[in-house]
């Protein structure tokens, strides 16, 4: 890692390349954002597309068979009410719309208590379609009061067709019903508008669950459906249905997203809501079914919607980065080539600043900076070697000017010292004259009165013949 950054650091190759990547890079990553950033929305259009289209399909065809449900019961309940006097033919009654409408399981055509007298506290005309055959049987016993049932007694009290949540059957005798199914239920009126009864037509819970889990926009996509208050009615989570709701999950964990889905869902209204389930986040998008107070969601995976994309991107990415690196490479290898001269230059310099001349600049046929550069560098070597060797001479002239001024100062220094050795000798030789002028002198100021002519005269005889010493002395010194 060292000897990278040295080489980015100390070479301009290496650099000019980096510099070249850099600059590449940004436009790269400038265009590319910009795509992908308008390739996501596209892409994010698409899949609510898509998903809208498959989940407006889905429930436009649950909505049709359920109105072919409803049309059915329409048809057969006037033949009902018609025939109230002939309660054995709703034996009959129960089988033909079983074999008219395919999609049943079960039919219920059932009376109040006692309604008919001779058939005593129970009556209702039952059939069942197992797939293969359809049974009919008289329904109804002790064991099994369907009076108290949600499918008769709800549409009775409310005195219209009313859709039964999924329920199972307990019953313990005669047909035997284990599939879980839901019951399109109206009141049976008589020719006093009376209730006397209802009429169920049943429709298995597996064939909702067939369709919806048959919309499936992305491979990871599922769809579940909502019961009136919210419960699972749907789901691919079997443990779910009937005993957890959509709201169970934000008991632990509030979650505002999913609260505000779940209670637009019971509202009976459309939507998209993005949500995060099991720490991924989903999209889902939900439609209400017309009559029933149902809601089905096709819930997607954000890694399912942007599978492709982020499968392109990362692909994207990795072909840029070695589409980068070989850039880096091409262009050092390049520009290496183009500065060749100039590093053979840098060498030359470097030889130069240590005092080697001697080493030849080769000579450039190209008319780039770098060729003129290398030709003036050239023609400069050439000046400053001539000038080298002209401030050698000039030297060696110098050195030996110094020489003989050296040898100049020495003799004068040698001549010095002699002169100053004779001067001290005389020196020595004129202090005992000039003491004796000093003695003699102020001997004669002080005691000339005192002192005879003879004697006066005798002294500056002394002081004369001391100073005509003195002067001798100076005229050697002088010579």
């Amino acid at each position: 890692m060292r000897k990278i950054s040295n080489l980015f650091r100390f070479s301009l190759s290496a650099r000019l390349s980096l510099s070249v990547v850099t600059l590449a890079a940004i436009i790269f990553l400038a265009i590319f954002s910009l795509m992908f950033t308008e390739t996501r929305e596209l892409i994010k259009k698409e899949a609510w597309g898509k998903a809208t289209q498959t989940l407006d399909g889905t429930v436009m065809h649950i909505d049709n068979t359920l109105h072919q449900v409803e049309v059915a019961s329409d048809n057969m309940l006037k033949v009902i009410e018609q025939n109230l006097d002939k309660p054995d033919n709703m034996f009959d009654y129960s089988r033909q719309v079983l074999e008219s409408n395919p999609n049943l399981t079960g039919c219920s055509i059932s009376f109040e208590p006692f309604y008919f007298k001779d058939k005593g506290r129970y009556f209702s005309a039952y059939s069942y379609n197992d797939g293969n055959s359809i049974q009919t049987e008289q329904e109804g016993t002790d064991n099994y009061q369907y009076h108290f049932m949600d499918w008769y007694l709800i549409p009775k009290l409310l005195d219209r067709p009313y859709w039964i949540e999924p329920f199972m059957e307990d019953a313990i005798e005669g047909i035997i019903v284990k599939d879980i199914f839901s019951s399109y239920s109206r009141p049976i009126h008589d020719k006093e508008g009376q209730v006397v009864g209802t009429f169920s037509l049943d429709i298995c819970l597996d064939w909702f669950a067939q369709t919806i889990s048959a919309a499936k926009p992305y491979p990871h996509s599922y769809s579940v459906m909502l019961g009136r208050g919210g419960t699972y009615l749907v789901h691919p989570d079997s443990t779910k249905l009937f005993y957890e709701t959509v709201f169970t999950q934000t008991l632990e964990k509030p979650d505002s997203m999913i609260t505000l889905m779940g209670e637009s869902m019971i509202a009976g209204e459309s939507g998209h809501k993005t949500i995060t389930l099991n720490g991924e986040v989903c999209h889902v998008f939900y439609r209400p079914f017309k009559n029933t107070g149902w809601s089905v969601a096709i819930v997607c995976p954000e890694s399912d919607i942007y599978e492709g994309y982020n499968l392109l991107k990362s692909a994207v990415q990795m072909i840029t980065l070695i589409g980068l690196l070989i850039l880096l490479a091409v262009c050092w290898i390049v520009v290496k080539n183009r500065l060749h001269p100039l590093t053979n230059l840098a060498k030359t310099t470097q030889l130069i600043s240590n005092g080697e001349f001697s080493n030849v600049i080769p000579e450039s046929h190209s008319n780039d900076e770098i060729g003129q550069l290398q030709r003036t560098f050239k023609s400069m070597q050439r000046s400053l070697r001539n000038y080298i060797q002209e401030v050698r001479q000039q030297t060696e002239t110098l050195e030996q000017q110094n020489i003989e001024l050296q040898e100049a100062y020495e003799r004068s220094k040698e001549e010095e010292r002699v002169k100053s050795k004779v001067l001290h000798k005389m020196s020595d030789k004129m202090l005992e004259p000039v003491n004796d002028i000093t003695t003699n002198a102020h001997v004669v100021c002080e005691k000339r009165h005192k002192m005879t002519d003879q004697e006066v005269n005798a002294m500056v005889d002394k002081i004369l013949e001391s100073t005509r010493q003195v002067t001798l002395l100076l005229d050697k010194m002088i010579i």
